[in-house]
């Protein structure tokens, strides 16, 4: 068990809330952390978010490598800087929480740590998203653990029974930083944060002006007016499993940007229409080989099937990881059967 205070790190069995004494427990030095990422992480009941970016600036490079996936191959350098600005807005959380995202797709269950703020409202804590928020904003803010792991059954009309609590599950110090770098780099890096959250406010801005009907209903509040256009602009929204994304560095002319993010959103909505329909699937094959073409030309790359990576399709069968091993390949392996790739 790790335990981290805003003055040490401890190293210890069982959990030292349980000891009456200090005085027999290991100290972590804080350059040797990443020995201990896979064993179960505790917080002092004082521990500031800041004090978690101290453990990253002294183990840097090993945590851009670990953590390479969750940072979405974002470099942590910035976000260390971003940190150290002064404070320019008030955030109203309560506290910030690591917990157990719980999700059920089909007969697949997914359980994954994840990272918002908690806000008290109305008597009543209430979560909400940090993807768009400064670090330096919340850095003086505690930071607690919440090991309840619960499941929503949206369709289920009685309210008590839509929330089903399994059971608590401890956190690893890796789960704890994987959820922390998944939820600040969502958006890019801090300077692509802001400059999406300038791109959502001009389109909110834009839109204001046709909210109101002819009946004078109420207008919507900002934070619903945020999710409905971040809801219909996939090209930066997670879609189930995958983190798609437009990759600037690789665009020859930056022009082509807004381009590439509307071949993108094509290419998901398809996948919406897949992923709600059994029929004539096949179809949407050549919609996607064109858009995957598109987006190479304008990428500024010559266009070439082989890096195409038809296997990511919603309801394909073909053969994963034989594909993934081979890839790139002009001889990509097809199953007969696939609802998407059969005719080929």
């Amino acid at each position: 068990m790790i335990t981290i205070t805003n003055k040490n790190i401890y190293y210890s069995e069982f959990s030292i809330s349980a000891l009456s004494s200090l005085d027999d427990v290991n100290i972590v030095h804080i350059d040797d952390v990443v020995r201990y990422l896979s064993d179960n992480v505790e917080l002092g009941e004082s521990v500031i978010f800041k004090r978690l970016f101290e453990i990253v600036s002294s183990n840097l490079d090993k945590f851009n490598e670990i953590f390479y996936s969750a940072l979405g191959g974002y470099p942590l350098l910035p976000y260390l800087q971003e940190i150290e600005n002064n404070q320019t807005e008030s955030i109203e959380s309560e506290h910030l929480e690591i917990y157990w995202g719980c999700e059920r797709y089909e007969n697949e269950l997914s359980i994954f740590p994840a990272f918002h703020g908690v806000l008290l409202k109305e008597s009543e804590l209430e979560s909400h998203a940090l993807d768009f928020v400064s670090l330096n904003n919340i850095k003086n803010h505690n930071i607690k653990l919440n090991k309840s792991v619960d499941i929503f059954n949206f369709e289920e009309k009685d309210e008590d029974l839509k929330r089903v609590y399994l059971g608590d599950k401890s956190f690893t110090l890796f789960d704890l930083y994987s959820a922390i770098f998944y939820e600040i780099s969502f958006h890019g890096t801090p300077q692509d944060k802001k400059e999406r959250f300038n791109e959502l406010e001009e389109s909110i801005k834009e839109a204001e002006g046709n909210l109101e009907s002819e009946d004078n209903e109420k207008l919507i509040s900002f934070d619903e007016m945020v999710k409905k256009f971040e809801s219909k602009d996939k090209y930066l929204v997670k879609y189930k499993e995958l983190r798609d994304r437009v990759e600037k560095d690789r665009i020859s002319n930056k022009k082509n940007l807004p381009k590439l993010k509307n071949c993108l959103k094509e290419k998901l909505k398809i996948y919406d229409v897949i992923e709600n329909s059994d029929e004539c699937l096949y179809q949407y094959y050549k919609k996607l080989t064109d858009i995957e073409y598109n987006m190479q030309i304008l990428y500024g790359e010559k266009e070439d099937i082989s890096y195409h990576r038809f296997w990511e399709t919603p309801k394909c069968t073909c053969p994963k990881i034989d594909n993934l091993e081979i890839y790139p390949s002009n001889k990509p392996i097809f199953d007969k059967n696939c609802p998407i790739h059969k005719n080929l």
